[in-house]
């Protein structure tokens, strides 16, 4: 099955986990969801220039995304996209936390049908240096969003990279886990369709 076939398997209020290497191609996953669910419906959340390697490699392969997607940015200089908040992580994480949970929610409840792409949000716990109540409330947070009606919600993550507790947080919260294999075909680790799990995806 393709991967973008499959997207339309993912139902409303589902959070999928995307587990990549810092080989694989994980930026063609990135234009299958923007051209499957529409880029103005695209809410990215760009971790400390996570976007800047998407970008630019998409771009060299001929291919541009649109420079009106919907940007939350945590940190970093990259200027790319329509940036609706920027977020300083360095400060203190309560802060920064509420700013960017109060924004989330002004713009959920002023769009519906809200794709959410959180890239590479590993970088900021070792920004705080796998501090243990910072992963616990990360986790949490991404579990809150977790079952809300007309919302779809990615999260690329880097397994070379990240700490392995709050990986397996997220792969127990999150309703799907699918894994890129440097080849480019996507491993479907856990889905709510049993019969799914140890598929391989293809993209394009």
């Amino acid at each position: 099955m393709r991967f973008r076939d499959y997207l339309g398997k993912i139902r409303e209020g589902e959070s999928v986990l995307i587990e990549h290497t810092s080989l694989s191609p994980y930026h063609t996953l990135l234009l299958s969801i923007g051209e499957f669910y529409g880029w103005e419906r695209l809410l990215l959340v760009d971790t400390l220039d996570s976007a800047a390697s998407l970008v630019r490699t998409l771009h060299l392969s001929g291919t541009d995304i649109p420079g009106d997607v919907a940007h939350i940015k945590v940190g970093g200089s990259f200027s790319w996209g329509r940036v609706i908040l920027k977020v300083n992580p360095h400060k203190d994480p309560g802060i920064f936390l509420s700013r960017f949970v109060y924004t989330l929610r002004e713009y959920y409840s002023k769009n519906s049908d809200v794709v959410t792409l959180i890239l590479n949000p590993e970088r900021l716990v070792s920004l705080y240096n796998n501090d243990p109540n910072f992963i616990l409330t990360v986790a949490n947070l991404a579990a809150v969003f977790l079952g809300t009606p007309l919302r779809r919600t990615f999260y690329f993550f880097n397994r070379e990279t990240g700490n392995a507790r709050y990986l397996s947080l997220l792969e127990e919260a999150f309703t799907r886990v699918l894994r890129v294999q440097d080849d480019g075909k996507i491993l479907v680790v856990k889905s709510p369709d049993l019969e799914e799990e140890g598929a391989l995806l293809e993209v394009p």
